[in-house]
């Protein structure tokens, strides 16, 4: 079925898919030695929980997620830990592929919780590249009111074919975890978006959809142009749905995820099996045998590269993704992680330097291809200003960065490079007026804390004096009441800031996976240690009322 709907502007640059998706999909060697990042995912680096000398098995948890957007890290190979230090951990292979496997799930069966639980156990985090981690996306989503799971399957990017092979060969192991997600998202239909330069992926997808059940999925077909893959642009060609200026797919009842992504939280529910390896693409004019393969995370990109046949006389350049949005890597001494979704080894011909920047020629041409509708040209002046008011007027954050613009540039200005550093240096601001924010609403709870305790002690010492005096009053002293009724307010208060922390934080890191997120994690860490001081005081002042008064009536507020 084809989508009737579209978006403005995209380009055609030159797919150069066919080298990789001519030749099936196979296992890469296993790697004799492994070295795993603790960061491969955005937020929080994840904490090692194992030293030199250990002994793991495939699947052994090694690292352990820290704070809201963080992720597991499991053991790819078997083997014995040789180095743990503050950025990565490595691991010599003992050669048995000996497995440590999670107890399987039943998804049918098992309650929402039960596969939250097992999403955050497992490491998955996202496979088309962003690495936001599925667990913090899945439970951020419970009061959106999510309708529609869309699986973007566009892979629009030129080079890229890991999702067209493994659609290839898991089509019904694919739809079957997007069934998971949509259980844990609570999505009443599933759609999956696929460009129509994919027709192996189309005829496997149409054979398994009879079987997905017990939701149906639809199969919408669109045409080629990049860059139909972008979230937005994804759902405005499937749905008609446009998602606001600074939003995200959830805020009008969308959740998006990748094959890959999908296909991992399958293997992890179903088969009990972290996220230990990923499909990769490696193409390229410089490599003899392109395709796509199953890589352990934490092999050597250099080696992985030389069993596909690198031409180090021809190489100019590899670089990590696709070319419209991948990074050249500085070196080739570098693993392969989570966010590793394709490599391209290639010569000077095939991918040559960029020309000199010239002068802007007004041409339009950047505005006539932009798919977020923006201005790039008066983006690209305001940015060179740092005129940081104009750029966010012009919905500077809303640029997805996807380069068309820096394509059909003929002066070959840099704007996507202008773009992001803008976006960095308002996102510091934005940071700094936050942290001021938090100082204001810390310096408050310090002195409303002050001021409970000081309440607590007067009415501990009125207590005291009712009891010596005998009193005959049955009911309990006012001003316990009165105290009661403060902690119970503070600790709501309490509550609802650690929900606001937690829900800032996850906007955050989704709106830009790859910005640092330590403020608003120690923020976070502030609030709920506030909330676990408020539990504590309210707690003791319960416990301290007079025994020989009746407890007092229930309120709004205890409820």
């Amino acid at each position: 079925m084809s989508s009737a709907f579209d978006f403005p502007g995209g380009i055609y640059p030159p797919e150069r898919k066919v080298r990789s998706s001519q030749a099936g999909l196979i296992d890469a060697p296993l790697p004799s030695r492994v070295v795993l990042p603790l960061r491969q995912h955005s937020g929080q680096a994840a904490t090692a929980c194992v030293a030199p000398g250990d002994s793991v098995k495939v699947g052994s948890l090694i690292a352990k997620r820290e704070g809201l957007i963080s992720s597991n890290l499991h053991a790819s190979i078997s083997g014995t830990v040789i180095e743990v230090n503050a950025s990565h951990i490595t691991i010599e292979s003992d050669g048995k592929d000996e497995w440590q496997r999670l107890p399987r799930l039943d998804w049918c069966d098992a309650d929402r919780e039960a596969l939250l639980e097992r999403l955050r156990e497992s490491g998955i985090a996202g496979l088309g590249g962003a690495g936001f981690p599925t667990h913090v996306k899945a439970q951020t989503v419970e009061q959106q009111g999510v309708h529609t799971l869309v699986i973007n399957a566009a892979e629009c990017e030129p080079y890229i074919t890991a999702d067209d092979a493994t659609l290839r060969h898991y089509a019904s192991e694919v739809l079957e975890g997007a069934q998971i997600m949509a259980k844990l998202c609570g999505a009443q239909r599933i759609i999956i978006g696929i460009e129509d330069n994919k027709p192996e992926a189309i005829e496997a997808l149409t054979r398994a959809l009879p079987f997905s059940l017990p939701l149906n999925a639809e199969l919408k077909v669109i045409p080629t142009r990049y860059p139909s893959g972008g979230e937005r642009q994804l759902i405005k060609r499937l749905l008609n749905i446009e998602v606001p200026s600074q939003g995200l797919p959830t805020d009008v009842g969308v959740l998006c995820h990748n094959p890959g992504t999908l296909l991992a939280t399958l293997h992890a529910v179903r088969d009990g099996q972290p996220l230990i390896a990923r499909v990769v693409t490696l193409t390229g004019d410089a490599i003899t045998q392109p395709g796509n393969q199953w890589v352990r995370l934490g092999t050597s990109i250099a080696e992985l590269l030389t069993q596909a046949g690198l031409e180090q006389q021809r190489l100019y350049k590899v670089i990590q993704g696709g070319p419209m949005m991948g990074k050249p890597l500085a070196t080739l001494d570098t693993p392969v992680t989570k966010l590793t979704n394709c490599l391209i080894a290639s010569t000077i011909e095939e991918l040559p330097p960029a020309p000199a920047e010239a002068p802007c020629i007004r041409c339009g041409e950047c505005e006539s291809v932009c798919p977020a509708a923006l201005l790039p040209q008066q983006l690209h002046w305001y940015a060179r200003a740092q005129d940081d008011a104009k750029m966010e007027r012009y919905r500077l954050f809303d640029c997805i960065e996807c380069g068309a613009c820096s394509y059909v540039c003929p002066s070959h200005i840099p704007l996507v490079e202008d773009y992001r550093q803008a976006k960095t240096r308002l996102r510091q601001q934005r940071i700094e007026t936050m942290k001021a924010e938090h100082a204001k609403h810390r310096f408050e709870f310090r002195q409303a804390r002050l001021a409970r305790e000081e309440a607590e002690k007067q009415a501990r010492r009125e207590a005291r004096q009712a009891q010596h005096r005998r009193s005959s009053t049955p009911s309990a002293p006012s001003s316990e009441k009165v105290d009661l009724r403060g902690l119970r307010i503070a600790h709501a208060a309490a509550k609802a800031s650690v929900k606001k922390a937690e829900k800032t934080l996850a906007r955050v890191a989704q709106e830009d996976p790859k910005q640092p997120l330590d403020d608003l994690e120690m923020q976070l860490a502030t609030a709920q240690e506030n909330l676990h001081a408020a539990e504590l005081q309210l707690a003791n002042a319960r416990a301290q009322q007079p025994t020989d008064s009746p407890a007092p009536a229930p309120s709004k507020e205890s409820s």
